[in-house]
């Protein structure tokens, strides 16, 4: 799995952009294959992020951070990869309002899955996007039709084995419940791999 970001445009972050890639790697390459673009986002302010299975063949011009190797990579796995939007305003809040962060996150209960220290709450927010938008990485990794119907996807956390998670958001749709476990199962795992 190649990854490349954006992560550089935006020092106020003061996220590693090596150390995230590696530990993303050391956790997710076992089942996501493709290419992956994580792109912080100013215009996405509905929501903290989203992902995206991509051609880039529906592409007008590529984004700056690209480099040639990353473009040949995605022309090997069949001009597909994936895209991690994240939203800037939430990713501000976080690492430089965290009231406003915990408002907005009030609903994800990190407090009730995670036992940390505050200092590491824009880690462990982060943490906690990305592995819910790898996981729907991971879901669609392996199809290679454009559109596809979502059964076909792979589904790591089935909501019958995992039924701990039954107050989970989101439980009503198999791929949003299989992301929001691999949130609280997987947070940890890259925040420790991270450092």
């Amino acid at each position: 799995m190649k990854i490349t970001t954006n992560l550089s445009e935006f020092p106020e972050f003061k996220v590693d952009e090596s150390l995230l890639k590696n530990a993303i790697i050391r956790r997710f390459s076992a089942k996501i294959k493709k290419p992956l673009y994580i792109h912080i986002d100013k215009n996405l302010v509905v929501s903290h992020g989203h992902h995206r299975r991509d051609w880039i063949t529906d592409l007008k011009r590529y984004p700056s951070s690209w480099t040639p190797q990353f473009m040949s990579e995605i022309k090997k796995n069949g001009d597909l990869y994936h895209r991690i939007c994240l939203s800037y305003e939430f990713l501000h809040n976080a690492f430089h309002n965290r009231s406003e962060s915990n408002l907005d996150t009030v609903t994800w209960h990190l407090r009730e899955y995670f036992d940390f220290d505050t200092r590491d709450y824009p880690y462990i927010y982060l943490f906690f996007l990305l592995s819910h938008e790898l996981q729907h990485a991971q879901q669609c990794d392996s199809l290679r039709m454009k559109y596809f119907k979502n059964e076909m996807c792979y589904i790591q956390y089935k909501k019958n084995n995992w039924k701990e998670y039954k107050e989970v958001e989101n439980n009503g749709v198999a791929l949003e419940f299989d992301a929001e476990v691999a949130s609280i199962n997987k947070t940890l795992k890259l925040y420790e791999s991270y450092f």
